[in-house]
Protein backbone atom coordinates (compact mmCIF):
# COMPACT_ATOMS: atom_id res chain seq x y z
CA UNK A 1 0.00 0.00 0.00
CA UNK A 2 1.44 3.36 -0.99
CA UNK A 3 2.32 6.13 1.45
CA UNK A 4 -0.22 8.38 -0.24
CA UNK A 5 -3.02 5.85 0.23
CA UNK A 6 -2.16 5.52 3.90
CA UNK A 7 -2.39 9.28 4.22
CA UNK A 8 -5.81 9.25 2.54
CA UNK A 9 -6.99 6.55 4.93
CA UNK A 10 -5.95 8.76 7.82
CA UNK A 11 -7.99 11.55 6.31
CA UNK A 12 -10.98 9.20 6.11
CA UNK A 13 -10.52 8.39 9.80
CA UNK A 14 -10.67 12.09 10.43
CA UNK A 15 -13.80 12.60 8.36
CA UNK A 16 -15.83 10.29 10.60
CA UNK A 17 -14.58 12.14 13.66
CA UNK A 18 -16.59 15.25 12.82
CA UNK A 19 -16.58 16.49 16.38
CA UNK A 20 -12.86 17.16 16.04
CA UNK A 21 -13.20 19.56 13.12
CA UNK A 22 -14.49 22.75 14.80
CA UNK A 23 -12.18 22.27 17.80
CA UNK A 24 -9.07 21.75 15.69
CA UNK A 25 -9.91 24.42 13.13
CA UNK A 26 -10.32 27.12 15.74
CA UNK A 27 -6.62 27.92 15.99
CA UNK A 28 -5.60 27.17 12.41
CA UNK A 29 -3.96 29.93 10.39
CA UNK A 30 -2.82 29.32 6.84
CA UNK A 31 -0.49 31.33 4.59
CA UNK A 32 -1.66 33.09 1.46
CA UNK A 33 -1.62 30.33 -1.13
CA UNK A 34 -3.99 28.58 -3.55
CA UNK A 35 -7.39 27.32 -2.42
CA UNK A 36 -6.40 23.76 -3.29
CA UNK A 37 -3.20 23.97 -1.24
CA UNK A 38 -5.08 25.51 1.67
CA UNK A 39 -7.56 22.63 1.60
CA UNK A 40 -4.78 20.05 1.66
CA UNK A 41 -2.97 21.88 4.44
CA UNK A 42 -6.14 22.10 6.51
CA UNK A 43 -6.69 18.35 6.16
CA UNK A 44 -3.07 17.80 7.19
CA UNK A 45 -3.47 19.83 10.33
CA UNK A 46 -6.70 18.14 11.26
CA UNK A 47 -5.17 14.69 10.77
CA UNK A 48 -2.20 15.79 12.85
CA UNK A 49 -4.49 17.11 15.59
CA UNK A 50 -6.46 13.85 15.72
CA UNK A 51 -3.34 11.69 15.80
CA UNK A 52 -1.72 13.88 18.44
CA UNK A 53 -4.59 13.06 20.79
CA UNK A 54 -4.40 9.43 19.74
CA UNK A 55 -0.70 9.49 20.63
CA UNK A 56 -1.38 11.23 23.91
CA UNK A 57 -4.14 9.02 25.27
CA UNK A 58 -3.59 5.62 23.62
CA UNK A 59 -1.85 3.31 26.13
CA UNK A 60 1.81 3.03 25.29
CA UNK A 61 5.40 3.67 26.22
CA UNK A 62 5.89 7.40 25.64
CA UNK A 63 6.61 7.92 29.34
CA UNK A 64 9.91 6.12 28.84
CA UNK A 65 11.15 9.06 26.75
CA UNK A 66 13.59 11.29 28.55
CA UNK A 67 12.63 14.79 29.65
CA UNK A 68 14.29 17.32 27.39
CA UNK A 69 16.01 19.18 30.24
CA UNK A 70 17.48 15.90 31.49
CA UNK A 71 18.79 14.71 28.12
CA UNK A 72 22.45 13.75 28.12
CA UNK A 73 24.27 12.91 24.90
CA UNK A 74 25.54 9.35 24.88
CA UNK A 75 27.77 7.71 22.27
CA UNK A 76 28.15 11.05 20.49
CA UNK A 77 31.40 11.92 18.68
CA UNK A 78 31.75 15.73 18.59
CA UNK A 79 34.89 15.80 16.44
CA UNK A 80 37.26 18.76 16.75
CA UNK A 81 36.63 22.17 18.29
CA UNK A 82 38.85 24.10 15.88
CA UNK A 83 39.84 23.60 12.25
CA UNK A 84 43.37 23.89 10.83
CA UNK A 85 44.59 24.53 7.29
CA UNK A 86 48.12 23.23 7.89
CA UNK A 87 49.19 19.59 7.44
CA UNK A 88 51.26 17.88 10.15
CA UNK A 89 52.42 14.97 7.99
CA UNK A 90 53.13 14.38 4.33
CA UNK A 91 50.67 11.57 3.58
CA UNK A 92 47.12 10.50 4.29
CA UNK A 93 46.28 7.19 5.96
CA UNK A 94 43.30 5.11 4.85
CA UNK A 95 42.00 1.64 5.56
CA UNK A 96 39.14 -0.29 3.99
CA UNK A 97 37.08 -3.32 5.06
CA UNK A 98 33.74 -4.87 4.18
CA UNK A 99 31.45 -7.69 5.24
CA UNK A 100 28.24 -9.43 4.21
CA UNK A 101 25.18 -8.68 6.35
CA UNK A 102 23.47 -11.82 5.04
CA UNK A 103 26.25 -14.13 6.16
CA UNK A 104 25.01 -15.91 9.29
CA UNK A 105 21.28 -15.67 8.53
CA UNK A 106 18.83 -17.29 6.12
CA UNK A 107 17.20 -14.33 4.33
CA UNK A 108 14.42 -16.47 2.79
CA UNK A 109 13.45 -18.13 6.07
CA UNK A 110 10.33 -15.97 6.30
CA UNK A 111 11.41 -14.18 9.49
CA UNK A 112 12.88 -11.05 7.85
CA UNK A 113 10.89 -8.22 6.28
CA UNK A 114 11.99 -6.28 3.21
CA UNK A 115 12.20 -2.51 3.53
CA UNK A 116 11.12 0.21 1.12
CA UNK A 117 7.43 0.80 1.74
CA UNK A 118 4.97 1.23 4.59
CA UNK A 119 3.13 -2.00 5.26
CA UNK A 120 -0.04 -1.52 7.32
CA UNK A 121 -1.29 -5.11 7.31
CA UNK A 122 1.34 -7.57 6.12
CA UNK A 123 5.09 -7.27 5.79
CA UNK A 124 6.95 -8.47 2.70
CA UNK A 125 9.44 -11.32 2.96
CA UNK A 126 11.93 -12.05 0.16
CA UNK A 127 10.97 -14.62 -2.45
CA UNK A 128 14.23 -14.22 -4.38
CA UNK A 129 17.76 -13.15 -3.42
CA UNK A 130 19.57 -11.49 -6.31
CA UNK A 131 22.81 -10.47 -4.59
CA UNK A 132 24.36 -9.55 -1.24
CA UNK A 133 23.57 -6.92 1.39
CA UNK A 134 26.84 -5.55 2.73
CA UNK A 135 28.60 -3.02 4.94
CA UNK A 136 31.65 -1.19 3.59
CA UNK A 137 33.91 0.87 5.85
CA UNK A 138 36.75 3.30 5.35
CA UNK A 139 38.90 4.90 8.04
CA UNK A 140 40.71 8.12 7.10
CA UNK A 141 43.31 10.14 9.01
CA UNK A 142 45.66 13.07 8.53
CA UNK A 143 47.63 12.06 11.64
CA UNK A 144 45.45 14.14 13.98
CA UNK A 145 42.55 11.82 14.64
CA UNK A 146 40.66 9.30 12.53
CA UNK A 147 37.28 9.61 10.82
CA UNK A 148 35.45 6.31 10.30
CA UNK A 149 32.49 5.92 7.96
CA UNK A 150 30.49 2.68 7.67
CA UNK A 151 28.02 2.55 4.76
CA UNK A 152 25.24 -0.04 4.83
CA UNK A 153 23.24 -1.57 2.02
CA UNK A 154 19.98 -0.64 3.73
CA UNK A 155 16.88 1.54 3.49
CA UNK A 156 17.55 3.51 6.67
CA UNK A 157 18.89 3.34 10.21
CA UNK A 158 17.74 5.25 13.28
CA UNK A 159 20.11 7.06 15.59
CA UNK A 160 19.28 4.69 18.42
CA UNK A 161 20.69 1.80 16.36
CA UNK A 162 23.72 3.89 15.36
CA UNK A 163 24.36 4.47 19.05
CA UNK A 164 24.33 0.71 19.69
CA UNK A 165 27.19 0.36 17.18
CA UNK A 166 29.04 3.33 18.67
CA UNK A 167 28.66 1.95 22.19
CA UNK A 168 30.21 -1.36 21.12
CA UNK A 169 33.15 0.57 19.66
CA UNK A 170 33.61 3.08 22.48
CA UNK A 171 36.79 1.60 23.95
CA UNK A 172 38.24 0.81 20.54
CA UNK A 173 37.60 4.41 19.45
CA UNK A 174 39.50 5.78 22.45
CA UNK A 175 42.42 3.44 21.88
CA UNK A 176 42.67 4.36 18.18
CA UNK A 177 42.00 8.12 18.31
CA UNK A 178 38.70 7.90 16.41
CA UNK A 179 37.17 11.37 16.64
CA UNK A 180 34.25 10.82 14.26
CA UNK A 181 32.31 7.56 13.85
CA UNK A 182 29.56 7.61 11.24
CA UNK A 183 27.02 5.10 9.94
CA UNK A 184 25.00 5.81 6.81
CA UNK A 185 22.87 3.88 4.31
CA UNK A 186 22.54 3.79 0.53
CA UNK A 187 18.73 3.77 0.81
CA UNK A 188 17.96 0.68 -1.23
CA UNK A 189 14.23 -0.08 -1.21
CA UNK A 190 14.78 -3.82 -1.66
CA UNK A 191 17.04 -4.80 1.26
CA UNK A 192 16.11 -6.38 4.59
CA UNK A 193 14.51 -3.85 6.92
CA UNK A 194 16.85 -1.99 9.27
CA UNK A 195 14.55 0.97 10.00
CA UNK A 196 11.35 -0.68 11.18
CA UNK A 197 8.63 0.95 9.09
CA UNK A 198 8.16 -2.15 6.94
CA UNK A 199 6.67 -4.28 9.71
CA UNK A 200 2.86 -4.76 9.73
CA UNK A 201 2.04 -1.40 11.31
CA UNK A 202 -1.55 -2.07 12.39
CA UNK A 203 -0.48 -5.31 14.07
CA UNK A 204 2.39 -3.46 15.76
CA UNK A 205 0.01 -0.82 17.10
CA UNK A 206 -2.17 -3.32 18.97
CA UNK A 207 0.40 -5.98 19.84
CA UNK A 208 3.07 -3.61 21.08
CA UNK A 209 0.51 -1.61 23.06
CA UNK A 210 -0.69 -4.76 24.80
CA UNK A 211 2.89 -5.76 25.60
CA UNK A 212 3.66 -2.33 27.03
CA UNK A 213 0.45 -2.27 29.07
CA UNK A 214 0.94 -5.74 30.56
CA UNK A 215 4.74 -5.69 30.81
CA UNK A 216 4.81 -8.89 28.76
CA UNK A 217 7.89 -10.24 26.98
CA UNK A 218 9.43 -7.36 25.04
CA UNK A 219 10.88 -9.74 22.45
CA UNK A 220 7.33 -10.51 21.32
CA UNK A 221 6.91 -6.98 19.97
CA UNK A 222 6.22 -6.51 16.28
CA UNK A 223 9.35 -4.78 15.05
CA UNK A 224 12.28 -5.23 12.71
CA UNK A 225 14.27 -8.40 13.28
CA UNK A 226 16.53 -8.12 16.31
CA UNK A 227 18.40 -11.15 15.00
CA UNK A 228 19.26 -9.28 11.82
CA UNK A 229 20.14 -6.09 13.69
CA UNK A 230 22.46 -8.04 16.01
CA UNK A 231 24.13 -9.58 12.96
CA UNK A 232 24.41 -6.14 11.34
CA UNK A 233 25.95 -4.67 14.50
CA UNK A 234 28.46 -7.50 14.85
CA UNK A 235 29.52 -7.28 11.20
CA UNK A 236 29.77 -3.49 11.25
CA UNK A 237 31.81 -3.41 14.46
CA UNK A 238 34.21 -6.03 13.09
CA UNK A 239 34.53 -4.20 9.76
CA UNK A 240 35.29 -0.89 11.51
CA UNK A 241 38.04 -2.53 13.55
CA UNK A 242 39.47 -4.17 10.44
CA UNK A 243 39.40 -0.93 8.43
CA UNK A 244 41.35 0.87 11.15
CA UNK A 245 43.81 -2.02 11.32
CA UNK A 246 44.24 -1.84 7.52
CA UNK A 247 45.19 1.85 7.48
CA UNK A 248 48.23 2.64 5.34
CA UNK A 249 49.88 5.80 3.95
CA UNK A 250 49.12 7.21 0.53
CA UNK A 251 47.79 10.05 -1.62
CA UNK A 252 44.19 11.33 -1.71
CA UNK A 253 42.80 13.01 -4.82
CA UNK A 254 39.42 14.43 -5.82
CA UNK A 255 37.45 14.54 -9.05
CA UNK A 256 33.90 14.96 -10.34
CA UNK A 257 31.93 14.23 -13.47
CA UNK A 258 28.54 15.43 -14.69
CA UNK A 259 26.14 12.46 -14.87
CA UNK A 260 22.91 14.46 -15.13
CA UNK A 261 21.67 12.24 -17.96
CA UNK A 262 21.52 9.36 -15.48
CA UNK A 263 19.36 11.29 -13.00
CA UNK A 264 15.63 12.00 -12.90
CA UNK A 265 14.08 14.49 -10.46
CA UNK A 266 10.42 13.78 -9.66
CA UNK A 267 9.68 16.89 -7.60
CA UNK A 268 9.46 20.58 -8.49
CA UNK A 269 11.40 22.85 -8.67
CA UNK A 270 13.52 20.03 -10.22
CA UNK A 271 16.91 20.85 -8.82
CA UNK A 272 19.76 18.48 -7.97
CA UNK A 273 23.51 18.02 -7.93
CA UNK A 274 24.15 16.30 -11.25
CA UNK A 275 27.74 15.35 -10.42
CA UNK A 276 29.21 12.11 -9.21
CA UNK A 277 32.08 12.88 -6.80
CA UNK A 278 35.14 10.68 -6.27
CA UNK A 279 37.78 10.62 -3.56
CA UNK A 280 40.58 8.33 -4.73
CA UNK A 281 43.12 6.96 -2.25
CA UNK A 282 46.27 5.49 -3.79
CA UNK A 283 48.52 3.64 -1.30
CA UNK A 284 52.21 4.45 -1.42
CA UNK A 285 53.16 0.78 -1.65
CA UNK A 286 51.11 0.23 -4.81
CA UNK A 287 48.53 -2.01 -3.16
CA UNK A 288 44.80 -1.89 -3.91
CA UNK A 289 43.38 1.63 -4.09
CA UNK A 290 40.08 2.73 -2.52
CA UNK A 291 37.52 4.98 -4.15
CA UNK A 292 34.82 6.81 -2.18
CA UNK A 293 32.08 7.77 -4.63
CA UNK A 294 29.18 10.07 -3.73
CA UNK A 295 26.05 10.50 -5.83
CA UNK A 296 22.45 11.56 -5.13
CA UNK A 297 20.19 8.91 -6.67
CA UNK A 298 17.44 6.86 -5.03
CA UNK A 299 18.03 3.11 -5.36
CA UNK A 300 14.55 1.96 -6.40
CA UNK A 301 15.25 -0.27 -9.38
CA UNK A 302 12.65 -2.85 -8.40
CA UNK A 303 10.13 -0.33 -7.13
CA UNK A 304 9.23 0.40 -3.53
CA UNK A 305 7.34 -2.82 -2.80
CA UNK A 306 9.02 -5.68 -4.68
CA UNK A 307 9.51 -9.12 -3.12
CA UNK A 308 13.08 -9.60 -4.32
CA UNK A 309 16.07 -8.89 -2.09
CA UNK A 310 18.51 -6.76 -4.05
CA UNK A 311 21.23 -4.23 -3.21
CA UNK A 312 20.29 -2.34 -6.39
CA UNK A 313 22.60 -0.44 -8.74
CA UNK A 314 25.39 0.39 -6.20
CA UNK A 315 26.16 -3.33 -5.93
CA UNK A 316 26.74 -3.56 -9.69
CA UNK A 317 28.73 -0.34 -9.72
CA UNK A 318 31.07 -1.99 -7.24
CA UNK A 319 31.18 -5.20 -9.25
CA UNK A 320 32.10 -3.36 -12.45
CA UNK A 321 34.71 -1.13 -10.81
CA UNK A 322 36.36 -3.99 -8.91
CA UNK A 323 36.60 -6.10 -12.05
CA UNK A 324 37.88 -3.36 -14.36
CA UNK A 325 39.75 -0.90 -12.10
CA UNK A 326 40.86 -3.36 -9.40
CA UNK A 327 39.97 -1.04 -6.51
CA UNK A 328 37.82 -1.07 -3.38
CA UNK A 329 34.65 0.98 -3.69
CA UNK A 330 32.57 2.71 -1.04
CA UNK A 331 29.44 4.43 -2.39
CA UNK A 332 27.82 7.22 -0.36
CA UNK A 333 24.29 8.55 -0.86
CA UNK A 334 23.92 12.33 -1.23
CA UNK A 335 21.07 14.88 -1.01
CA UNK A 336 18.52 12.80 -2.88
CA UNK A 337 15.05 14.18 -1.94
CA UNK A 338 12.85 12.82 -4.81
CA UNK A 339 15.77 12.20 -7.15
CA UNK A 340 15.88 8.81 -8.80
CA UNK A 341 17.54 7.11 -11.74
CA UNK A 342 16.71 6.96 -15.42
CA UNK A 343 16.38 3.17 -15.28
CA UNK A 344 12.73 3.53 -14.40
CA UNK A 345 12.26 4.18 -18.10
CA UNK A 346 13.27 1.44 -20.57
CA UNK A 347 17.00 1.57 -20.17
CA UNK A 348 19.51 1.65 -23.03
CA UNK A 349 16.53 1.79 -25.47
CA UNK A 350 15.82 -1.87 -24.71
CA UNK A 351 12.22 -2.33 -23.66
CA UNK A 352 12.77 -6.07 -23.28
CA UNK A 353 14.90 -5.56 -20.18
CA UNK A 354 13.06 -6.20 -16.94
CA UNK A 355 13.56 -4.09 -13.79
CA UNK A 356 16.42 -6.17 -12.44
CA UNK A 357 18.28 -6.24 -15.77
CA UNK A 358 17.86 -2.48 -16.13
CA UNK A 359 19.29 -1.72 -12.70
CA UNK A 360 22.27 -4.02 -13.38
CA UNK A 361 23.05 -2.25 -16.65
CA UNK A 362 22.46 1.14 -15.05
CA UNK A 363 24.93 0.36 -12.26
CA UNK A 364 27.56 -0.80 -14.72
CA UNK A 365 27.09 2.26 -16.92
CA UNK A 366 27.35 4.61 -13.95
CA UNK A 367 30.53 2.78 -12.92
CA UNK A 368 31.98 3.42 -16.37
CA UNK A 369 31.30 7.13 -15.94
CA UNK A 370 33.28 7.07 -12.70
CA UNK A 371 36.14 5.10 -14.29
CA UNK A 372 36.41 7.53 -17.21
CA UNK A 373 36.76 10.74 -15.22
CA UNK A 374 39.17 13.21 -16.80
CA UNK A 375 42.49 12.64 -15.02
CA UNK A 376 43.58 16.11 -16.08
CA UNK A 377 40.95 17.37 -13.62
CA UNK A 378 42.22 15.19 -10.75
CA UNK A 379 43.18 17.36 -7.78
CA UNK A 380 45.61 16.32 -5.06
CA UNK A 381 44.39 17.03 -1.53
CA UNK A 382 46.95 17.97 1.11
CA UNK A 383 46.69 15.71 4.21
CA UNK A 384 44.47 18.05 6.24
CA UNK A 385 41.26 16.66 7.74
CA UNK A 386 38.86 18.69 9.86
CA UNK A 387 35.58 17.43 11.33
CA UNK A 388 32.99 18.68 13.77
CA UNK A 389 29.57 17.30 14.72
CA UNK A 390 26.66 18.95 16.50
CA UNK A 391 23.41 17.61 17.92
CA UNK A 392 20.14 19.11 16.67
CA UNK A 393 16.74 19.06 18.40
CA UNK A 394 14.17 18.69 15.64
CA UNK A 395 10.54 19.54 16.36
CA UNK A 396 8.75 16.22 15.87
CA UNK A 397 5.35 17.12 14.48
CA UNK A 398 4.71 14.16 12.16
CA UNK A 399 2.25 12.26 14.33
CA UNK A 400 2.35 9.15 12.09
CA UNK A 401 6.06 8.69 12.69
CA UNK A 402 5.73 9.64 16.34
CA UNK A 403 3.23 6.83 16.73
CA UNK A 404 5.71 4.44 15.11
CA UNK A 405 8.48 5.58 17.46
CA UNK A 406 6.15 5.41 20.46
CA UNK A 407 5.25 1.78 19.73
CA UNK A 408 8.90 0.74 19.38
CA UNK A 409 8.85 0.40 15.59
CA UNK A 410 11.43 3.17 15.13
CA UNK A 411 14.48 3.39 17.40
CA UNK A 412 14.59 7.18 17.29
CA UNK A 413 16.03 9.35 20.06
CA UNK A 414 13.05 11.35 21.37
CA UNK A 415 12.76 13.78 24.27
CA UNK A 416 9.63 15.32 25.74
CA UNK A 417 8.64 18.54 27.46
CA UNK A 418 5.43 20.43 28.17
CA UNK A 419 5.88 22.04 24.74
CA UNK A 420 5.91 18.76 22.85
CA UNK A 421 8.43 16.30 21.49
CA UNK A 422 11.87 16.73 19.94
CA UNK A 423 13.83 14.25 17.87
CA UNK A 424 17.49 14.49 18.85
CA UNK A 425 19.58 13.95 15.77
CA UNK A 426 22.95 15.26 14.55
CA UNK A 427 24.78 16.99 11.73
CA UNK A 428 28.44 17.22 10.81
CA UNK A 429 30.87 19.18 8.68
CA UNK A 430 34.10 17.80 7.22
CA UNK A 431 36.82 19.46 5.17
CA UNK A 432 39.56 17.66 3.28
CA UNK A 433 42.65 19.38 1.90
CA UNK A 434 43.89 22.92 2.32
CA UNK A 435 43.03 26.15 0.50
CA UNK A 436 46.56 27.36 1.16
CA UNK A 437 48.03 24.29 -0.54
CA UNK A 438 45.64 23.77 -3.45
CA UNK A 439 42.30 22.00 -3.50
CA UNK A 440 39.86 21.77 -0.63
CA UNK A 441 36.66 19.73 -0.37
CA UNK A 442 33.70 20.43 1.94
CA UNK A 443 31.30 17.71 3.11
CA UNK A 444 27.95 18.23 4.84
CA UNK A 445 27.06 15.22 6.98
CA UNK A 446 23.25 15.14 6.99
CA UNK A 447 20.65 12.90 8.60
CA UNK A 448 17.71 11.95 6.42
CA UNK A 449 17.00 12.75 2.78
CA UNK A 450 17.92 16.39 2.17
CA UNK A 451 16.54 18.80 -0.38
CA UNK A 452 19.70 19.57 -2.42
CA UNK A 453 18.60 23.20 -2.86
CA UNK A 454 19.22 23.76 0.86
CA UNK A 455 22.88 22.90 0.35
CA UNK A 456 23.69 23.93 -3.21
CA UNK A 457 21.43 26.67 -4.54
CA UNK A 458 22.32 27.78 -8.06
CA UNK A 459 25.67 28.85 -9.46
CA UNK A 460 25.75 31.15 -12.47
CA UNK A 461 28.47 31.44 -15.12
CA UNK A 462 30.36 33.97 -13.00
CA UNK A 463 30.42 31.59 -10.03
CA UNK A 464 27.83 33.49 -7.99
CA UNK A 465 25.71 31.23 -5.80
CA UNK A 466 22.03 32.01 -5.22
CA UNK A 467 19.15 30.06 -3.74
CA UNK A 468 16.68 28.13 -5.89
CA UNK A 469 13.79 30.39 -4.93
CA UNK A 470 10.21 29.78 -5.96
CA UNK A 471 8.84 32.65 -3.85
CA UNK A 472 5.14 33.22 -4.51
CA UNK A 473 5.14 30.04 -6.58
CA UNK A 474 6.07 27.90 -3.59
CA UNK A 475 3.59 25.59 -1.89
CA UNK A 476 2.90 28.00 0.97
CA UNK A 477 3.17 31.11 -1.19
CA UNK A 478 6.13 32.32 0.87
CA UNK A 479 9.81 32.80 0.06
CA UNK A 480 12.52 30.62 1.58
CA UNK A 481 14.79 33.59 2.18
CA UNK A 482 17.93 31.68 3.22
CA UNK A 483 21.30 31.43 1.53
CA UNK A 484 22.43 27.97 0.34
CA UNK A 485 24.85 26.34 2.77
CA UNK A 486 27.55 25.86 0.13
CA UNK A 487 27.99 29.64 0.02
CA UNK A 488 29.55 29.56 3.50
CA UNK A 489 32.15 26.85 2.79
CA UNK A 490 34.72 28.98 0.99
CA UNK A 491 34.94 26.46 -1.88
CA UNK A 492 33.15 26.32 -5.21
CA UNK A 493 30.09 24.16 -5.85
CA UNK A 494 32.09 21.44 -7.57
CA UNK A 495 33.96 20.77 -4.30
CA UNK A 496 30.88 20.42 -2.06
CA UNK A 497 29.54 16.98 -1.19
CA UNK A 498 26.68 15.73 0.96
CA UNK A 499 26.80 12.53 2.99
CA UNK A 500 23.09 11.91 3.37
CA UNK A 501 21.09 9.50 5.55
CA UNK A 502 24.06 9.63 7.90
CA UNK A 503 23.82 8.74 11.61
CA UNK A 504 20.02 8.91 11.53
CA UNK A 505 16.99 8.60 9.28
CA UNK A 506 14.95 11.68 10.15
CA UNK A 507 12.97 11.37 6.93
CA UNK A 508 12.79 13.94 4.17
CA UNK A 509 14.24 17.37 4.92
CA UNK A 510 12.27 19.95 2.96
CA UNK A 511 12.38 23.71 2.82
CA UNK A 512 9.61 24.99 5.10
CA UNK A 513 7.85 26.81 2.26
CA UNK A 514 7.92 23.67 0.09
CA UNK A 515 6.43 21.32 2.68
CA UNK A 516 3.35 20.03 0.85
CA UNK A 517 0.45 17.92 2.07
CA UNK A 518 0.73 14.24 3.01
CA UNK A 519 -2.14 13.71 0.58
CA UNK A 520 -0.53 15.65 -2.27
CA UNK A 521 3.03 14.28 -1.99
CA UNK A 522 4.65 11.04 -0.81
CA UNK A 523 7.70 12.68 0.77
CA UNK A 524 5.72 14.47 3.47
CA UNK A 525 4.51 11.20 4.98
CA UNK A 526 8.16 10.43 5.74
CA UNK A 527 9.15 13.91 6.96
CA UNK A 528 9.59 14.10 10.74
CA UNK A 529 9.17 17.86 10.91
CA UNK A 530 7.49 20.64 8.94
CA UNK A 531 10.34 22.96 9.96
CA UNK A 532 13.27 20.59 9.37
CA UNK A 533 14.68 22.74 6.55
CA UNK A 534 15.02 25.92 8.61
CA UNK A 535 16.14 24.02 11.73
CA UNK A 536 18.99 22.28 9.93
CA UNK A 537 19.95 25.40 7.96
CA UNK A 538 20.32 27.40 11.17
CA UNK A 539 22.24 24.56 12.84
CA UNK A 540 24.63 24.14 9.92
CA UNK A 541 25.18 27.90 9.67
CA UNK A 542 26.09 28.04 13.36
CA UNK A 543 28.36 25.02 12.99
CA UNK A 544 30.25 26.56 10.07
CA UNK A 545 30.57 29.87 11.90
CA UNK A 546 32.03 28.07 14.93
CA UNK A 547 34.93 26.68 12.87
CA UNK A 548 35.50 29.62 10.52
CA UNK A 549 39.05 30.93 10.43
Amino acid sequence: MSKKLIAILLAVILSVSVVAVPVAAAGVTLPNTSIENMFYMLIDRLVSWLLSYFNKFWPGAEDTWQNQEEYNAEDFFPGEETFSDVPTQTEWELGYAGASLLDGIEPMSGEFFLAGSLEPLKGRVPTTVYDDQRVRVYALSDGNGTVVHAVLDAFGISRGDVNVIRDRLAEFAKENDIISLNVSVLHQHSCLDTLGLSVPLVQALFTNTAINATDALQQAKVQKSQKFMDNLTNKTVAAVMQAVKNMEPGVLTYNTKDVSEYIHDKRAPYFYDGNVHRLMFTPSDGSRATWIVQFAIHATGLGASADELCADFPYYMEQEIRENAGVNLVCVQGAELAITSTYQEPYASDEALDGYARLVEYGKDLARQVMTMDLAQEEVLAPVLNVKHQEVALKADNEVLMLAAREGVLNAVITKSDKGYKMITEIGYITLGSSALGAKVAIFVCPGEFDPAIVYGNEDAAGNVTMVESGSGSWTGEAWGREPLSKFTGVDQRHVMVYGLCNDQCGYVLRDNEYHSIIDNNEEVMAVSTTAGSTFTEAFTALLESVAA
